[in-house]
């Protein structure tokens, strides 16, 4: 005699009456399941074992809504959870429907910095300003009194400005990852930024003549994100090896977001 049994995910199938006694496993979900029967005409019901009870529902990490814990999409906000490589990865259950730790960030692809050939010029005025402003107070007679005050002074305003520009530019990193780009700036304080690939719309590339010879370019990138719709990747090493790995791998990440990508 067969007999239909519900498992927790909703899926129906049939078992034996030698299998009642016995742990099944649903064809659908692959949970463990102990059949146990009960009600009028012989039904039977399955109930799951308390380890497999624990792990049947999660918590959506973007609307903290729960849901079933093979869900890949939640059903409360939409949102897509079996992104294989984005970032942060979705919190596992560890039990009653709580997210666990969520698992190793993947590392990114490039690390950039701005070029300090965009320091230059700024180097180049302040050097020339404490040459100028020294040699003032050395040569010019009445002024020649303080020039051992002035010219110390000046040398220190100097290096503290251009050691300000410096740790500016070395500061503001970019991080290229699979399915996101991660910028970075700030010297004491830091304002971090992220933009998904999947939203990225068009791209443009920027390279002078110098700048070509000096390897080193600009990526304007526009996107339908709603707070930065545009993000300026300035004055980075290696940008034609960027700019093809992102035009590569734009399309990847829009189908493992789920999204459609469109080419114009």
């Amino acid at each position: 005699m067969n007999y239909q049994i519900t498992c927790v995910c909703g899926n129906r199938f049939l078992i034996t009456e030698g299998q009642l006694s016995h742990s099944v496993s649903c064809p659908a979900c692959k949970r463990s399941l102990m059949p146990v029967p009960g009600g009028a005409g012989g039904a039977v019901s399955a109930e799951t074992p308390l380890p497999a009870v624990a792990d049947a529902t999660k918590r959506c990490p973007f609307c903290g809504e729960v849901i079933l814990a093979v869900a890949k999409k939640c059903k409360h906000c939409g949102e897509f959870l079996d992104r294989p490589t984005g970032g942060l990865a979705a919190p596992v259950s560890t039990g009653g429907g709580q997210p666990g730790p969520a698992t190793t960030e993947v590392p990114p692809v490039f690390v950039l910095t701005v070029s300090q050939w965009d320091n230059f010029w700024r180097y180049l005025i302040c050097l020339s300003l404490a040459i100028l402003v020294s040699a003032t107070f050395v040569y010019v007679g009445p002024l020649n009194a303080y020039a051992r005050l002035v010219v110390p002074c000046t040398v220190v305003i100097a290096a503290v400005v251009m050691a300000i520009f410096y740790l500016s530019v070395r500061n503001t990193r970019c991080f290229i990852r699979p399915t996101r780009i991660d910028t970075e700036s700030g010297i004491l304080s830091k304002d971090l930024n992220a933009i998904d690939l999947f939203r990225i719309a068009d791209m443009e590339l920027q390279q002078n003549f110098w700048e070509r010879l000096l390897r080193i370019g600009t990526i304007k990138i526009f996107s339908t994100d709603a707070t930065s719709p545009e993000l300026t990747l300035y004055q980075i090493p290696r940008p034609r090896e960027v700019y093809k790995y992102l035009q590569n791998q734009i399309p990847v990440a829009a189908r493992q977001r789920g999204a459609m990508y469109l080419e114009k």
